[in-house]
């Protein structure tokens, strides 16, 4: 078992303040397909920022990353989601512990 980072990138901002920014949607505790399957659950409902009011969505997946595509009255946006593995948090340093600690029954296991 591990711990998971359901994220989304996506434009963040207006104007000249635009940014490509990142955030954890979710956390999961478990295995990468339990944190896929929760990737899956919170896509197709994801409202990004921009734009207020899409003319059209389209989403699209390649292996387990999905990108959306919306088409705003001026501009296309896109936002991209991924799982990744979370290896260290300042907040939660017994994440770190609980790899080591999978990491070394992995090795006796294999002994």
């Amino acid at each position: 078992m591990g711990r998971w980072a359901v994220v989304v990138e996506e434009t963040e901002g207006v104007g000249d303040d635009r940014i490509w920014g990142s955030k954890v949607l979710a956390e999961v505790t478990g295995t990468r397909e339990d944190a896929v399957a929760e990737l899956q659950r919170l896509v197709p409902t994801y409202t990004p920022q921009h734009p207020f009011n899409p003319r059209r969505r389209r989403l699209l997946r390649d292996g387990d990353s999905y990108l959306l595509i919306l088409q705003g009255s001026m501009r296309d946006y896109h936002c991209v989601f991924k799982v990744w593995e979370l290896l260290w948090d300042s907040k939660h340093p017994e994440v770190q512990q609980e790899r080591l600690a999978a990491a070394q029954a992995r090795e006796a296991e294999a002994g």
